[in-house]
């Protein structure tokens, strides 16, 4: 699990679950609209991240069309690709030659 350390946007993922519904089938995208019900639930939870990413990986070509009406959902995908990481802390200064 890859650390997220801030809370999920509940107006947002509210936002994606309406546009889903009203452009796609609601029945087929039962599995996502219950992984978006609990992160709007349990905003904090963010083991609730990779069952989303396991849940859109398996969507297959539907994929386009969620990202599409939902970008919330691209967003927190990629929140998750890209954890914020004390990247600081890794840098060594180096100096360039003088002559």
């Amino acid at each position: 699990m890859s650390q997220f350390n801030s809370a999920f946007n509940v107006e947002r993922i509210d936002e994606s679950i309406a546009m889903l519904k009203q452009y796609l089938d609601a029945e087929t995208l039962t599995p996502l609209l219950t992984v978006l019900d609990e992160m709007a639930k349990a905003p904090d939870d963010a083991t609730l991240l990779d069952r989303l990413s396991d849940t859109v990986d398996d969507m297959g070509i539907l994929q386009g069309a969620v990202l599409t009406y939902a970008p919330y959902i691209a967003i927190l995908l990629s929140d998750q690709a890209f954890p914020d990481t004390d990247a600081d802390d890794d840098l060594v200064d180096h100096e360039l030659p003088t002559h």
